[in-house]
């Protein structure tokens, strides 16, 4: 054979044909397709446009710039089907089906994509759901009216000098999996925001599913706690600092436990180096009732009605929160004192007319001082008047004065305000409607459901949207496309934490581990961006003889933990060099 009559392309695919096969199990492209059909003078469908936004996401691409040119460095046809143009995927075609997209309406597009995911006969019944909001930046000119409109408003961010967006994403405790997601205006309040994801959610999920809520302090209001409750929904959340609710339960907890080591211990986490201590916490719970806001007959429009419902209330010491206020505490001190210095230094200056103006006003400074014994000392002064006549006064003018009060302070610390203090600034009150009676959710679980609510704002949340999709919508200068583009970011999210889900559950299942891709170590909890990483250098190779024959791709050589994630995700190693059927077949294009 002469080899100069074979060509050979090569082209990397990595792990995206993984990818690929994870998007087809909750049936995204399907749903893509039902609602955004092939349009006639297109090369490629809004489907695959979709899957193809997707690919470049989980490979850390932008998602909208120069798209075609990182496509055209992959094999395309492995990855989307056969005869895919990649080419095609330019930044006016992928505009257009962000508009096709909104046009169809997101919320309607990714309530179907959940819906086929919840109607899997292997999901759990009894499942928490884990909501909260962050803000997305916003550079550039916006003009016209936008819904969502980009405006100022609190800034998560701490960047007040920008516009922003309102992103909220509610998503499947155990599995990760977004359920609820939403673009909102910039000056939109979390109160707002949980209300309008918890209306979604009770349409979006089954009336026999046991869900609880589990949310941070903007969950508790009366109204938004009423609508958790009229969805048939449970829920765990933090008690506000603002609540007196809050301080009136820590100071009881510690009347009926003075000493802390009667305290049941509901959880221990090791501190993050050999030197630094475990966090240790330890909670008592009560039941009392609270207010909340029902709507007669569940109607949104009806107003609501005040009942008083049974709550159950954790409070909870984390020694963590008592080692910051011990650290926080000489700060604290000398802030007081030099408060009180400034306040008397610029008040006697001019002083007060009145012994009686003189006490209101030390005693409304002295209110707000929490770890200080204060004695008020008032002293009337002679003050000289000053003449109103110019030039050298006679010697025998004598000076006139005038009496005035001051002000001065005497400060000591109090041992029992610093221990108060302490006590309440060590623990923090989470409200549950599981009362105590409800088998399987001790205060234990209450607690364990709460501090996973940071999973929502980790790597497979908030800080994967804004660092390895490395996408806002700061480019996009319309609504619809910005609506859009969270659907994609969003789908995106919900392929990776799938993967994550399904890898890490096959693990425990098996009881087996995985090495890491850089440390070697066998670990039973791998990220999705680590298994990625056994799959570094995976290529595509394509053999075509010049006797015009269609060419052939070759079966890819992997490596050993590559070969077992396949494995242990379902799929065959087929994926990697064998194209899947194109969906829809566009006018002019054969099978």
């Amino acid at each position: 054979m002469d080899f100069t009559d074979i060509n050979t392309l090569i082209l990397p695919v990595g792990h995206l044909p993984l990818v690929r096969a994870a998007m087809d199990e909750p049936q995204i492209l399907d749903v893509i397709e039902e609602r955004c059909p092939a349009r006639a003078g297109s090369r490629v469908t809004d489907a695959e446009c979709m899957g193809g936004m997707i690919l470049n996401v989980l490979s850390g691409h932008v998602a909208l710039y120069r798209m075609e040119k990182h496509m055209a460095q992959l094999d395309a046809e492995v990855l989307l089907g056969k005869g895919v143009p990649a080419d095609a995927f330019n930044d006016t075609r992928l505009a257009a089906m962000l508009d096709h997209v909104d046009e169809a309406g997101t919320d309607n597009v990714f309530s179907a994509v959940v819906d086929r995911y919840l109607a899997r006969p292997d999901r759990v019944r009894e499942y928490s759901v884990y909501q909260d909001f962050t803000s997305i930046l916003l550079w550039g000119v916006y003009f016209g009216e936008h819904d969502p409109q980009p405006v100022h408003g609190f800034s998560k961010e701490h960047r007040p000098d920008l516009k922003q967006l309102v992103f909220g994403l509610t998503r499947h405790g155990s599995a990760g999996i977004p359920l609820v997601h939403s673009v909102l205006a910039g000056n939109t309040s979390d109160p707002a925001a949980n209300r309008d994801h918890l209306a979604q959610l009770s349409k979006l999920l089954p009336d026999e599913d046991d869900v609880t809520v589990v949310a941070d302090c903007k969950l508790v209001d009366a109204d938004t706690l009423g609508r958790v409750l009229g969805a048939g929904f449970h829920l765990v959340s933090l008690v506000p600092d603002s609540y007196n609710l809050r301080r009136n339960l820590i100071d009881q907890a510690w009347l009926n436990h003075p000493e802390l080591d009667s305290w049941p211990e509901l959880g221990r986490q090791d501190g993050r180096r050999k030197d630094l201590p475990d966090k240790v916490y330890r909670g008592v719970s009560f039941e009392r009732p609270m207010a909340v806001g029902l709507r007669v007959g569940g109607r949104e429009s009806a107003q609501p009605v005040v009942s008083f419902e049974p709550m159950r209330f954790v409070v909870v010491n984390s020694t963590a929160l008592a080692r910051k206020f011990d650290a926080a505490l000489p700060g604290k001190l000398d802030r007081e004192r030099k408060r009180l210095g400034a306040f008397a230094s610029s008040s006697n200056r001019l002083g007060y007319a009145w012994e009686e103006d003189a006490l209101a006003a030390a005693h409304a400074q002295v209110k707000s001082v929490r770890y200080h014994k204060v004695d008020i000392t008032v002293a009337a002064v002679e003050k000289p008047i000053k003449r109103s006549k110019r030039g050298r006064p006679r010697g025998d003018d004598p000076r006139r004065t005038k009496t005035i009060w001051t002000v001065a302070f005497a400060l000591e610390v109090d041992p029992a305000l610093v221990d108060q203090a302490r006590r309440r600034g060590s623990c923090f009150v989470l409200v549950t409607g599981h009362l105590a009676q409800e088998p399987g959710w001790n205060d234990v679980r209450v607690l364990a459901e709460y501090r996973h609510q940071y999973l929502i704002e980790g790597h497979t949340g908030f800080r994967w949207l804004k660092s390895e999709a490395a996408v806002a919508p700061m480019f996009l200068k319309t609504p619809s496309r910005m609506r859009a583009m969270g659907l994609v970011l969003v789908l995106a999210l919900m392929v990776r934490n799938y993967i994550q889900f399904k890898l890490r559950a096959a693990l425990r299942d098996r009881k087996e581990t995985l090495p890491h891709p850089f440390t070697k170590k066998e670990v039973g909890k791998l990220t999705t961006e680590m298994a990625f990483e056994h799959f570094a250098g995976v290529l595509s190779v394509s053999v075509a003889e010049a006797n015009d024959r269609p060419p052939t791709r070759q079966h890819p050589q992997l490596r050993p933990p590559a070969q077992r994630i396949v494995a242990l995700l379902g799929y065959s190693i087929d994926i990697f060099w064998r194209p899947p059927p194109r969906r829809v077949l566009l006018v002019g294009q054969r099978k």
